[in-house]
Formats: structure tokens, C-alpha cells, sequence
């Protein structure tokens, strides 16, 4: 009788742990943008909150601001770093839809950010701040 139990705490144990996860990671790259965006913005902790979403080779890295503006960053993998693709930087948010500028504080925040970020994460995202202004 114990064993029937043991049994079935470990199935979900596994199941928790191990399956669902991935299970979740799959659905989520296959959502539309809207739909990806209402789950960062529920899932981001802090007032500023990076989700680097992979594909391979290429991807994205989304930057959420007080879990209500988003700023993506799509990079390409080049020499073991991920290169930002986007050319103009910084100039509009991607979400809310209306789109609003980045204020001059906003860019320097976010820069600093994206500074602290690369210092935590052993692949780092290579910008050209040049570009921005």
C-alpha cells in the first residue's frame, strides 16, 4: 500500500518539476506578441525585468519597465555573443500599443540596465549605443 504511494508522489514530483515546464516554454513561443506580452508583464518581477526568449542562432531579449511598457531587442549570435539587430535604438517603446518615445532618462535607464544585465549573464547582448542618437 505505501509503495502505491510513494509511487504516485514521485509521479507528480515529475510531473511538476520536470514535465509541465516544458511543456509551458513550448506553448509560450508559439503565443502571439499581445499574448506573450500580458504574461511578461504578470511574470516580471521588480520594476525592471529582462526575458531573453531563443530560438538558436537568433532571438529576442524583452526589457520590461514597471510591468507596463516593453522594449524588445532582437539579437543574432555572433562570435559566442548576441548581437542586437534593431537599428534605430530606443526611439519608440514596443508596448503599449500607442507607442510612446523614450524620454532621455528612460534611454540612460535603460542602458544602465542592459549594463547590469550583461554583467549577470555569461552570454552578453552587444549594443551599439552610437546608433541611438
Amino acid at each position: 500500500m505505501t509503495g502505491y504511494i510513494i509511487a504516485a508522489v514521485a509521479a507528480v514530483v515529475i510531473l511538476g518539476v520536470l514535465v509541465f515546464p516544458m511543456i509551458n516554454k513550448a506553448q509560450f513561443k508559439r503565443l502571439p506578441f499581445d499574448q506573450k506580452v500580458r504574461i511578461l508583464m504578470k511574470e516580471a518581477k521588480g520594476l525592471v525585468y529582462f526575458k531573453n526568449i531563443s530560438e538558436g542562432t537568433k532571438g529576442t531579449l524583452i526589457y520590461v519597465k514597471n510591468k507596463r511598457k516593453i522594449y524588445t531587442f532582437p539579437w543574432v549570435l555572433k562570435d559566442g555573443a548576441m548581437l542586437c539587430t534593431r537599428k534605430p535604438l530606443f526611439e519608440k517603446w514596443d508596448y503599449p500599443e500607442e507607442m510612446p518615445e523614450f524620454s532621455e532618462e528612460e534611454k540612460e535607464q535603460a542602458i544602465n540596465e542592459l549594463n547590469k544585465y550583461n554583467q549577470k549573464n555569461r552570454i552578453k547582448i552587444l549594443i551599439d549605443y552610437d546608433a541611438k542618437r
